[in-house]
Order: C-alpha cells, then structure tokens, then sequence
C-alpha cells in the first residue's frame, strides 16, 4: 500500500516498435521544456494507463499540477528513478511507451483515486459489496486521504491497514486538493454508490482546502504580536516566551485554556470572511448528510475528522526524492506577508483555527442528531496527536509515522 497507484502494471519488453510521430522533441515534466505537443503526448499516455489528469498539452509548475503528479506516480510503480521529468528516449519514456494500452474511453471523472485507478477500485467494490461478512467503505475527501506523493503513506492507507481485520471493501473517491464546494459539485459517484449499494461507514475528510488557501482572508492585518491581554496566566505566557521549536509548539497547545478566545478572535480573525467560509463548509456537509440520509440506514456511520494544528514544519513545502513540488506552502507565506514573525501569535491563530473548525463539525453534528438523520455520526479529533516535528511531511500533512498515529484512533 504504500504506493499512491497499487497493482501497477509490468514493462512489455516485447511492444511493437513507436513510430518517428512518437518520439519526444523536448523534455516534460518538472521545471522541463514543455513543448505542448509533447506535453500532449505524454499526457494520453499517462492518461490511457489509468493516471489522473486533464489532457491539455499544458503544463503549470506554479500550482498543483496533475501531470507532474502522474509522472511522479508513474515512476515511482515503476521502480524508475523519481525525478518528475521525461526527456527523450529516457527509460522513463521507454517505459511508457512499452506498457500495455488501457482502456481509452477513460474521462477524468471516472478516473478519481492515486491510489488505484477508479474502474478497478469500483469494479472490485460492486464485486464484494453483496457480501454480507465485508464492511463496505467509501472514503470521501482531500489529500489527508489522498497524498500526491508516492511512497508517503495517508490516512487512507493507514486507516484501512489499522481495520483490515474486518474485511473492508473500500471505495476510494478523494481527491487531493479539492475543497467541500468541489467535492459537493463532484458528487455523482458518490451518489450513485450511496444509492445502489449496502455503505455501512463514510469516512469524509472536507474543509482544510477549504480554509488555509484563504489564510489570507481570514486573518486579519496589523495584529503582528501576542499581545499580553491575549492570555490569562502571565507566568504561563513568560514561560511559552522562554521557548523556541517543537517545545514551544508543544506547550502553546497544553496551554491553550489560559488564551482569552473571545478577546483574541476579535484582534486576529475576519469574521466576516471566516464565517462565510464555515458556512460554506456547513453547507456542503449538509448536501453530503442529506444524500447518505436519503438512501442509509442506521446501521451506517458517517465519520467526520479534524485536522490536527499544522504548527511543526511552517514552510516546508512537500517534495520527493529532494525536488520541491507545486504545491504550498499555505500558511507561512501569509503570516510573512502580514509581517507576523511572533512565534507565538503564530502558534495561537492556527490552534484557534482548528479549534473553531472542530466546533464547527460538532455543529454538524447536532444538526443531523437535531433533524433525526437516519445515520450515526463521529467526529475523530486528532488535534495533539501530532505533536511533534516527527510525524509532518511538510507544513500541513502528515508523514507515513503520523499517518500511522492517527490512524489508530479511528475504529470501523
């Protein structure tokens, strides 16, 4: 399990040979030349094979970019040094070229899992769903369950590994990056696995996209240091300013009951814009609540997770075999901009984040007990469990030993 796409296909040493049409006139990939014909070429292949993303000759290493994610996923199950670029005639290429055409009529929308293209995982899902000794899952969600690197593992990974003794069968619907709002607008299959088939748990992970690309937003500026009537213990907060690190970080969350909230939330928080954010949040929680009422019983569980405090690698972007790639970091770069450098206003807005997030959910919460949803419902709060620098990738995830960590507290 530990590589985003599982039953890679094996290398045809005996393909046919590739015409002149075929052949790559620069390179592709990470920082490459990106000539779009090639760019094209390479996409239908990858494509073709079952990866994840738009052909359109185009190439964007400024942001989260499918292609490079896919010739990353692609090298690493196929044992091909991780470097993110292709060139000509490279053993990347060869490779390619050599593999075993899939099926061509595969879309984007059908295609929703690293980890496993979707026609295998829903067809290996319909498979077993009928029977009644398995535990029928579908995992919903951003790239806490859906990790754009290989060899890291996620919360997908871990939490399936840590209830493998119930027999899951498990359908894999995140994607990494998406907020609530476009998991809502991507909900078809969804929909049509909720509606045909016996789901006993929902695992959905929503909101953190949702949240800190808006950091910006929700932060309000001119506020750059802790400011003393902030916290009600002045020897507490004397001690937090002793520190520095992981230590710091780890005693800003134990004494996070001596921060006045109302006082702070005040000074640093759009509230108007957090708000319209949460309630967007809400909102497409709601739809997903509303589709697993209408067709579940009570025997389903929908299981709703916080995120834990991203304070322990500020900055770090997540990379593979040393190349950074486009994506984040999220957080820091606000913080810079807004000119806050106190470490420990710092630590304080995020946990005050968070902590308003889970309060969030557990609204959630009550307004399906509130309305008599059909469905049971769990919030799994794994805010603290990382607390150290050990178990992050980079600024807001988890690595494979805290994606284990966490994994233990969820239970089907």
């Amino acid at each position: 399990m530990e590589n985003l796409v599982s039953n890679s296909p094996i290398i045809n040493q005996n393909s046919g040979s590739v015409s002149s049409a075929q052949l790559l006139s620069n390179s592709v990939g990470l920082n490459a030349v990106n000539n779009p014909q090639d760019v094209l070429q390479i996409q239908n292949y990858l494509k073709e094979l079952g990866y994840p993303l738009t052909v359109s000759g185009n190439i964007s290493n400024s942001q989260t970019d499918n292609t490079i994610v896919s010739i990353l996923n692609f090298q690493a199950n196929n044992n091909i040094q991780v470097s993110g670029i292709i060139t000509p005639n490279d053993v990347t290429f060869i490779a390619l070229k050599q593999l075993p055409r899939a099926i061509t009529a595969l879309t984007e929308s059908e295609d929703e899992s690293l980890h496993q293209p979707f026609l295998t995982n829903s067809f290996i899902f319909r498979r077993n769903a009928g029977n009644a000794n398995t535990l029928n899952v579908i995992f919903e969600g951003d790239s806490w369950l859906d990790y754009p690197v290989p060899r890291v593992l996620d919360l997908y990974d871990t939490i399936t590994d840590h209830n493998q003794r119930l027999n899951l069968n498990c359908l894999h619907l995140a994607k990494f990056g998406e907020t609530t709002s476009q998991m809502y607008a991507d909900k078809a299959h969804f929909v049509q696995y909720v509606s045909g088939y016996r789901i006993d748990r929902i695992y959905f992970s929503g909101g953190g996209n949702d949240v800190f690309p808006q950091l910006g937003r929700i932060l309000n500026a001119g506020v750059t240091t802790f400011n003393p009537g902030f916290f009600t213990d002045t020897a507490k907060l004397n001690e937090l300013r002793s520190l520095s690190g992981d230590a710091l970080y780890q005693k800003c969350i134990l004494y996070k009951r001596y921060l006045n909230t109302s006082t702070f939330d005040s000074a640093l928080f759009n509230s108007a814009n957090l708000n319209a954010i949460f309630t967007t949040i809400m909102r497409n929680y709601m739809g997903f609540g509303s589709i697993v009422n209408a067709y579940c019983t009570p025997n389903t569980i929908f299981y709703m997770h916080t995120y834990d405090y991203p304070l322990f690698k500020l900055g770090v972007q997540p990379s593979v075999a040393g190349l950074s790639l486009p994506l984040g970091p999220w957080i820091k770069p606000v913080f810079d901009r807004l000119g806050i450098t106190d470490e420990i206003l710092r630590c304080y807005s995020i946990i005050r984040l968070l902590d308003r997030f889970y309060a969030l959910l557990y609204q959630i919460k009550n307004h399906f007990n509130y309305y008599g949803y059909r469905f049971q419902s769990r919030i799994i709060d794994y805010r603290g469990l990382l607390n150290s620098s050990e178990y992050w990738r980079d600024e807001i995830h988890p690595n494979s030993v805290g994606a284990r960590r966490l994994s233990t507290r969820v239970t089907f």
